[in-house]
């Protein structure tokens, strides 16, 4: 009799309640003795599943074999599924870690390794559907790819690039974090394999020529094309392509940008690259723009998460997300979430919270609580703390917790400090646990090889993490580089562990179970619903209709939109090319026009007179649109016009880090109210009972070392929202010669020096720009007309035997290809 097993009846409580499977399925993934003939129990049920032709049940069955063959180390099981579906990594994986499985010199063995050479190359072993994936990238010129994190897409991506050459390259990532990233692995790749073209990271280092590659997010890339009108792109590569089905401003500008692209060369080349898309059409843009795209999806299964869930003082409990059901064990929960994650941490744990300032005050407690159970700090460990105190601050919270073995990474750290965070948790070799404590950044295609999650929170923002999030995060843990090392490969991380613990940092009706249920389930979608209207399947008519006509504003011709309305003045034209559409443009523009035109002929050149004019012309008596808070607080409280023009006032004049860190201290220390403002997401207190939110703290509840991280923090956010709000409004007034010139570059780079510029503008912090043109002129040469420079040989050298700030060292290394 043929057993039909579907997922659904695996699921029904009463089908296996009582029932032998459950028994010793429950054994199993407790970690319970289980003699042999119990075992080969499992592994008939295992068969059974395999057999079924449900994907899900499949996979129920590969999680049991993986199972055995970890517990008992006998491969064969595991060795018999990985050969029929070819996942040749953990066949060769299984050869390195237990040679002794080749004395089996059977034909099928020996015809098995002969095989398994043909999935190997540049000491890489992949799957089949990793090759397969790497084929379809480099033979459609139009694609989609989506494949679950550690399947390549960013090696496919910068091949893709790389083999587009000579052409005009285009990678889009979502952050200027990962311009970073993916330009120094771009530019090893280069090196290694001597390919040579211009790797561009900011739009105004762009200079005219046909062949380069450019790495932007889609707002820089919104100001290239705005700055260079005749400028078109051969090939279009998206990183993390998902970010488009959203309705939030950036998901709207990165179509936008895809669709100007497109506009100016009907037949550019385009790639996208996601982790997880059920369906591949939900990323077609209006107008029949992507409707070339070919997708292709993996689905094969190699790493199976286990689910462990708990509450403070109870009993942790395993959630099998095959049969929706958990099993309790004999571990208790410890009642602090600090020890909770000590507790149940591997070698290299990533805790995942949703607030900066929750993950910053869980590094600081579970570094407290680790203390100096370390015997010495680590020689990384130490030369990352001399780093971090020279150039931010030694009271920065960053350098205490290094010394624990504790970092903390998330959107509010400074840009120069991000990678350099990532790369010391990577590449740190201590014996001793380590710890990663972090928020949505990692999310964001950030490389940090773990083998253990501790998540303590479902939120993302203002809601909980989605499937497609959720599994995005969860697939971080145990990357494809660490399980098949060729030297050490680690077979346990085919069995990830991934902690869900209430917490204190968690809200308070969330539970774990009910959650886990929903978004680990493997049968359900882990799309994203598509709310963007400029992408087919999204909202249409009104929303649709707005989206294209800012479209036909920024790029005539790309929107397809007939009778669409038009910017009728000057300023209404800027304000749409360079993004200002904090209001509604059509509405204001004649308005915004007139108040422009009183002003003809002055020109400002202070940051008083600066926030005075950006009021008087763009906000006075101008209804805001949503997200706008700080831009209403400039229009309507003096003490905020003051903030922002001292803040700019210190931009001006080429601030370092640290020397702003110090500048907030005294402007702090200076305020006669004992309350300071640090906004929502740092605040503790209310100044009126009235206010919605607690956006201050005490002033003297403080230590220094608290006070630098919140300055740290501020100052972080101050110029993100310089760099995204307030200066395409200096952009408009400088277009309309209402900005003196040379404060116009202070504002934007902190300098006016030309050769300083010029290696902003090719990728290199303010911090080590400046060292630079001060110590080491010599060994970079700078175009500053072209926005080229040169980096000549033995510029690393010199700066190791000056023993320059390791940061800056790592920056460097990055800049020229080198191995950190």
């Amino acid at each position: 009799m043929v057993v039909d097993i579907t997922y659904r009846k695996l699921r029904h409580q009463a089908n296996l309640d009582d029932s032998r499977f459950l028994k010793l399925y429950t054994s199993m993934s407790l970690g319970q003795r289980i003699s042999d003939d119990e075992y080969q129990q499992l592994l008939s049920y295992a068969v059974i599943f395999l057999r079924q032709g449900d994907a899900t049940v499949e996979r129920l069955g590969y999680r049991i074999a993986l199972q055995y063959s970890l517990d008992t180390t006998d491969f064969e099981p595991l060795l018999d599924i990985a050969d029929h579906r070819e996942l040749m990594p953990v066949i060769a994986a299984i050869h390195t870690a237990h040679p002794e499985v080749l004395e089996d010199d059977s034909l099928h063995r020996v015809l098995g390794v002969a095989h398994g050479k043909n999935f190997t190359s540049d000491g890489v072993t992949r799957t089949r559907e990793q090759l397969a994936l790497r084929a379809f990238n480099t033979i459609n010129s139009h694609a989609a790819i989506i494949a679950p994190t550690s399947y390549g897409k960013s090696e496919m991506m910068t091949d893709r690039a790389l083999a587009s050459l000579p052409g005009a390259v285009c990678i889009v990532v979502p952050s200027k974090a990962l311009i970073a990233q993916t330009k120094t692995e771009l530019v090893r790749l280069m090196r290694q394999r001597d390919v040579s073209a211009r790797v561009i990271s900011h739009p105004e280092a762009y200079n005219g020529e046909s062949s380069f590659v450019a790495i932007l997010t889609q707002e820089r890339l919104h100001q290239l094309f705005v700055d260079n009108p005749e400028l078109k792109i051969d090939q279009l590569l998206i990183d993390e392509a998902q970010n488009v089905l959203s309705d939030d401003a950036r998901a709207l500008e990165l179509s936008q940008v895809i669709l100007v692209a497109r506009s100016r060369k009907a037949d550019m080349q385009v790639a996208y690259y996601t982790p997880f898309l059920e369906n591949p059409e939900a990323l077609r843009h209006v107008n029949g723009a992507d409707q070339q795209v070919r997708a292709r999806t993996v689905n094969e299964q190699v790493k199976v998460e286990q689910f462990l869930v708990g509450a403070p003082g109870k009993a942790l409990q395993v959630f099998d997300q095959f049969l929706a059901r958990s099993f309790e064990s004999s571990i208790t929960v410890p009642d602090d979430d600090a020890d909770a994650v000590i507790a149940f941490a591997g070698p290299r744990t990533i805790v995942y919270l949703n607030k900066p300032r929750d993950a910053q005050d869980l590094a600081r407690r579970i570094a407290s609580k680790v203390g100096s159970a370390n015997d010495a700090i680590a020689p990384a460990a130490a030369k990352a703390i001399e780093a971090i105190s020279d150039l931010v601050d030694k009271d920065y919270l960053l350098v205490d917790v290094i010394r624990s073995g504790v970092l903390f990474h998330h959107g509010q750290i400074p840009e120069v400090l991000r990678q350099y965070v990532e790369n010391l948790f990577r590449e740190d070799q201590s014996p001793d646990n380590r710890h990663l404590v972090t928020t949505s950044t990692l999310l964001e295609g950030v490389n940090t090889p773990a083998d253990t999650m501790v998540l303590l929170s479902p939120d993302r923002g203002r809601g909980y993490l989605a499937r497609s999030a959720f599994r995005n995060l969860v697939g971080r843990v145990a990357r494809f580089s660490q399980i098949f090392s060729s030297d050490t490969p680690k077979l346990e991380l085919l069995v990830p562990k991934v902690y869900v613990l209430e917490s204190s940092y968690a809200p308070k009706r969330w539970n774990p179970l009910n959650w886990l249920g929903d978004v680990a389930d493997p049968s359900k979608s882990a799309s994203d619903p598509v709310e963007n209207p400029l992408l087919e399947s999204g909202p249409a008519e009104q929303p649709r209709i707005e989206a294209l006509e800012r479209l036909e504003n920024i790029e005539s011709g790309a929107s397809g939109l007939e009778g669409a309305r038009l910017a009728q003045t000057a300023l209404g034209r800027l304000c749409f090319r360079h993004g200002a559409h904090d209001f509604d443009v059509f509405r204001y523009e004649l308005l915004l026009q007139e108040r422009a035109t009183d002003r003809s002929g002055d020109t400002v050149s202070t940051a008083d007179d600066l926030i005075a004019l950006i009021v008087d012309i763009f906000l006075t008596g101008v209804e805001l649109g949503r997200d706008t808070d700080d831009l209403e607080r400039i229009r309507d409280e003096q003490g905020a016009r003051n903030f922002y023009a001292m803040f700019l006032s210190w931009r001006a004049e080429g601030d370092p880090l640290k020397r702003m860190i110090g500048r907030y201290l005294t402007h702090w220390s200076r305020q006669e109210d004992d309350l300071i403002w640090v906004g929502s997401k740092w605040g503790e207190v209310k100044r009126f009972a009235t206010e919605h939110t607690s956006a201050y703290v005490r002033r003297a509840t403080k230590t220094r070392g608290a006070l630098v991280n919140l300055a740290i923090v501020r100052i972080k956010a101050e110029l993100d929202f310089l760099d995204y709000n307030l200066m395409k409004y200096l952009e408009i007034l400088f277009s309309l010669d209402l900005v003196e010139e040379t404060f116009y570059l202070k504002l934007k780079y902190g300098t006016a020096d030309r050769y300083v510029i010029a290696l902003l503008r090719n990728g290199m912090s303010f911090e080590l720009a400046y060292l630079i043109a001060e110590s080491y002129r010599e060994f970079v040469g700078a175009d500053t007309i072209a926005n080229t420079i040169e980096l000549r040989p033995g510029l690393l050298e010199a700066m190791e035997s000056a023993n320059v700030n390791d940061i800056l060292l790592f920056e460097v290394r990055g800049l020229i290809g080198a191995q950190a």
